[in-house]
């Protein structure tokens, strides 16, 4: 019998979670998303003509991370608005595969910042869906590629290995570990009490969990650039 695959662009099931969650849970949910996305941030340096000081990326992930309520946040705003001021956003860019990677980031915290204050559904799938896509963008370039990323026993073997509503997806290594880790943060923000899922021993397995996943983003890309 055919397996009955399932668009992950497109299901329900995904797009329930979050239907169900109130403002603050929406804010967790998205910033989990965008910690899965962080390390290549932070590992990768990005063009010295985008003129983005690492200082600024600093505190965009911790201000980012500071309040997680749904509500405005000055704090994060401001550094925002300094991010906001590079030449990056004032002139066109070629980017390579990391560096798309890391402008696409970019773009989410900068959606993070528009969506504070209301933080609706549609705005948090935004943010989870980039996580989303950017994890299936990876695997494409992985396929498409010539460049060997170490590691290609375990992504098989873990494939080989995930259960039924994963394999159903049909998609590759990123894109089902994101979907994976992501149904777990998910899980543990409906099942804590409001505020406190990062103070808990859950919230903080979801911090690693996320990191986790991130550094193998970042070890990936960087068999596409010349960062050692």
């Amino acid at each position: 019998m055919e397996e009955r695959t399932v668009d992950w662009r497109d299901d329900e099931v995904l797009s329930a979670r979050i239907s169900v969650m109130n403002r603050p849970r929406r804010h967790q949910a998205a910033f989990l998303a965008l910690r899965r996305l962080q390390a290549p941030l932070l590992g990768i340096e990005m063009p010295a003509d985008w003129g983005i000081d690492s200082a600024v990326v600093d505190a965009l992930l911790r201000s980012g991370g500071a309040r997680l309520d749904g509500e405005a946040d000055e704090v994060f705003q401001q550094v925002v608005a300094e991010l906001c001021a590079a030449p990056l956003f004032e002139s066109e860019v070629d980017p390579e595969s990391a560096e798309l990677f890391q402008l696409e980031t970019i773009g989410g915290w900068l959606l993070l910042g528009e969506a504070l204050g209301e933080m609706s559904e549609v705005q948090t799938d935004r943010i989870i869906s980039l996580a989303r896509e950017l994890a299936n963008s990876l695997d494409t370039c992985m396929d498409d590629s010539l460049t060997v990323v170490e590691g290609e026993d375990l992504r098989e073997r873990y494939l080989a290995g995930i259960g039924e509503r994963l394999r159903a997806y049909g998609v590759g290594y990123f894109a089902s570990r994101n979907l994976e880790v992501e149904g777990k943060c998910h899980e543990a923000i409906l099942a804590a009490s409001d505020g406190k899922l990062f103070t808990s021993a859950a919230g903080r397995e979801l911090l690693v969990d996320c990191d986790d996943y991130s550094n193998e983003m970042l070890s990936a890309l960087r068999s596409f650039t010349n960062v050692l």
